[in-house]
């Protein structure tokens, strides 16, 4: 059989992604692997058969496709916070690396460990394949499969160390990782309505009510009396007496209206303005912001937005993406109007147009492929992994250029990355077979198999313990910041399998690019001073 699946390299990928998703569905001890379970699967029967080998461009085009995605989709977050914090998780990256390779040095001199075994034991243990490749090119040709060997030792137990640290972390300090997401803006809170009178000294316009409340609420309605309603305008502007319509968190409606007036008893049935969701589906405003879209004059307002399962009021900033689902406001006999002009269409979403992906997609790898001269010469290139990522983090703020959306429906996004990661992990799990079999049969390996396990856990650690301490992130935020020191998808996708959020995404994001191109620059740096 395991010969059969070597001579059927197309049958051995699905296998392997059929077995290793179905075992990653499997929760022992309210723990389940995801998607990572796909690469001990192909570890396992490539060292098995060695033989068994995916072609490499298929792991390649995985790992581009799964960094694209999550780039694009972290890409507003990323720009917005970075003059804050994001700033502070590159320097601590860049220093975590510096230490890393510095307990990498002590390791290998400390138990003897040869040049290249030892570097390319320290690119396994971070899991950076670039790193162990530059290992390779600074290497003598005939010593060259030293640093491949300890790679292959210390890879599974990286993925493995991250994934433990992370599961048994949450366990020990009891992880509320919904409630943490939320508190971070990542998860929304119930949202409600209700009516407010607008007090004296309350100068401005409807538009100004989320600034003058301090406040995120949306003001719908104005109330002329129980039956007549008419749309908010953000323009008009507001009277003493006036009554409108908020909507948002039931501690911010609250908090609003106290601070604009006083509650005031209204309701929104049998009134000239009634309420219904659409599903944004039209290319003509996707990725457009909520004030380019100028609903009030088409006859209709936007009250909430649902983006996944994460739904919120909207200011005049919020992008407008595909799928999202919003709940609108307007005249019964406009209800037709604005469902055309939203687009609404579940075919249409179906109809995924790929164009915007495959271009991003072809301009990362192209990134990627772009030679970047360093000292020694010697040349460093971002890769099918660097490139993706960073134009996908520029487009993704972008948005929209002319006519062109680059974000991706949200189930889309969902499939897309998750099948490149499966199919990363599933060419990559074999491509480390063959060194990880070799390296069994001497004894001397457990001793790179405990290195490199010991560099990922202390480097999981540090992310936990300073990440939260020092840096004041969330769990879920340090151990992303952990998942972007390996660089490596099957963490965080385990991360986010198992939290159920996307909190981890973000740290992620914003420390991979500066760890991947640290870590060829660590890698190399520490062979040449070894």
């Amino acid at each position: 059989m395991l010969d059969f699946f070597a001579a059927n390299p197309l049958i051995a990928l699905a296998v392997i992604l059929t077995v290793g998703l179905a075992i990653g569905k499997i929760r022992f001890l309210g723990i389940s692997l995801g998607a990572a379970a796909v690469l001990f699967v192909a570890l396992i029967l490539s060292t098995l058969n060695p033989e068994i080998q995916i072609p490499a461009f298929v792991f390649q085009l995985g790992l581009a496709m799964f960094v694209y995605v999550i780039g694009i989709s972290a890409g507003p977050a990323f720009f917005r916070e970075f003059k804050s914090k994001g700033w502070k998780l590159t320097i601590f990256m860049i220093l975590l690396l510096i230490s890393m390779a510095a307990l990498a040095w002590a390791m290998v001199k400390t138990f003897g460990l040869s040049t290249g075994a030892g570097a390319g034991m320290f690119a396994g243990s971070l899991t950076s394949t670039p790193g162990m490749a530059a290992v390779v090119e600074l290497s003598d040709p005939d010593l060259a499969g030293q640093p491949v060997i300890g790679f292959s030792l210390a890879y599974p137990g990286a993925v493995l160390g991250s994934i433990l640290v992370a599961a048994v972390g949450a366990k020990l300090l009891k992880v509320n990782h919904r409630e943490d997401a939320r508190k971070e803006g990542m998860i929304s809170e119930p949202l409600v309505w209700k009516g407010v009178r607008i007090g004296e000294g309350v100068a401005g316009t409807i538009g100004d009510l989320p600034a003058l409340s301090g406040q995120k609420i949306i003001a719908t309605r104005i109330v002329e009396d129980l039956h007549e309603h008419r749309l908010a305008d953000p323009s008009l502007p507001l009277e003493p007496g006036m009554e409108l319509v908020i909507n948002g968190s039931v501690r911010a409606v609250d908090d609003a209206i106290a601070a604009l007036g006083s509650e005031c008893a209204t309701k929104i049935e049998d009134t000239e303005l009634v309420y219904s969701r659409f599903t944004v589906s039209n290319p003509n405003i996707a990725g457009l912001t909520a004030a380019e879209l100028d609903t009030v004059a088409n006859g209709f307002m936007i009250a909430r937005i649902r983006q996944g399962d994460s739904e919120f009021v909207p200011r005049g900033d919020t992008v407008i993406n595909y799928s999202d689902r919003v709940r609108v406001v307007a005249a019964p006999g406009r209800m037709g109007d604005v469902r055309k002009y939203l687009g609404d269409s579940e075919k249409s979403l179906g109809d995924v147009n790929l164009l915007p992906f495959a271009i991003g997609l072809s301009l990362g790898l192209l990134l990627g492929a772009v030679p970047i001269p360093l000292p020694g010469d010697t040349t460093m290139y971002l890769g099918f992994g660097g490139g993706p990522i960073v134009v996908g983090l520029i487009l993704g703020a972008l948005n929209r250029t002319g006519p062109v959306t680059w974000q991706l429906p949200f189930h889309a996004n969902r499939t897309i990355s998750t099948l490149g990661l499966a199919l990363f992990l599933a060419g990559v799990g074999t491509s480390a077979g063959a060194g990880f079999r070799e390296a069994l049969t001497d004894p001397q390996s457990l001793v790179y198999i405990g290195a490199g396990f010991l560099i990922t856990v202390t480097s999981a650690l540090l992310c936990a313990i300073i990440g939260m301490k020092v840096l004041k992130l969330r769990w879920d935020e340090a151990m992303g910041l952990a998942a972007g020191a390996t660089t490596n998808p099957a963490i965080i996708s385990y991360l986010n399998d198992q939290t159920g959020t996307d909190l981890a995404n973000r740290s992620y994001a914003t420390v991979y690019p500066t760890s991947m191109i640290g870590k060829i620059l660590a890698c190399q740096v520490l062979f040449l001073l070894l």
